[in-house]
């Protein structure tokens, strides 16, 4: 909308927008609503798990379904590992599916919490079953499953945050800086991961169960959202 239009149709007053030239970014994250932090804080879970699965899956289904040893060397030159990384493109057209899917479900819920608590527990099952299964169809189900946290994760954090920022004159600021709760994360995943592994015993299928842990903890911080 123009922002004269905008602005009559929210009720703001245009003689106090002045004031939105002079708020740099820590004011802005000082007078940020509390939805901006505890989504966040779902978000940091939500896109750790995620950054795990896109750089350990290809060695957790190298080891389950065609019985690559990770350990050793040149174990991502071997022929297991290459048919496991054509496989992997597979299951992520599968994720994708169980993703369009699962949007078409999303909005038959009527509380937007529970819809991405439950979204975000089924990935999570999704992440978990996969570390235990060899059979690489059998993995179908697992990343579809997988898909239904994915399409929560790009609605419905949104929502939320637009929400609590209705008639807000700072809300492209906020959607702006709302990136960051998914950059960051990954950031701070990438840093850790290795350690994490070998917490897990070098175990790269560890590593999907450890993505399911984070996404079972992100649909708890679900709870601390105030719409």
């Amino acid at each position: 909308m123009p922002p004269a239009e905008y602005a009559e149709f929210h009720g703001i007053d245009l003689q106090n927008q002045q004031e939105k030239k002079d708020k740099g970014l820590v004011k802005l994250l000082v007078e940020a609503p509390r939805t901006f932090w505890t989504v966040g804080l779902v978000q940091f879970f939500c896109w750790a798990a995620f950054l795990y699965m896109w750089t350990y899956t290809n060695g957790a289904v190298a080891v389950n379904c065609w019985g690559v040893d990770m350990g050793a060397e040149n174990a991502a030159a071997s022929a297991g590992y290459q048919a496991a990384g054509n496989w992997v493109g597979v299951l992520f057209a599968v994720q994708a599916v169980g993703s369009i899917l699962w949007a078409s479900v999303l909005p038959r819920f009527k509380n937007i919490k529970m819809g991405y608590v439950v979204s975000l527990l089924i990935g999570a099952l999704g992440f978990i079953s996969a570390m235990f299964l060899h059979n690489q169809y059998a993995l179908f189900v697992s990343f579809f499953l997988i898909g239904f946290a994915w399409a929560a994760m790009l609605a419905l954090p949104f929502t939320l945050l637009t929400n609590a920022l209705e008639g807000s004159p700072y809300m492209g600021s906020y959607l702006g800086l709302f990136n960051c709760t998914i950059c960051l994360p990954q950031i701070v995943a990438a840093a850790t991961g290795g350690l994490v592994l070998k917490l897990v015993g070098d175990s790269q299928p560890a590593m999907l169960l450890m993505a399911g842990i984070y996404l079972a903890v992100g649909a708890v911080c679900v709870r601390f959202i105030k719409k």
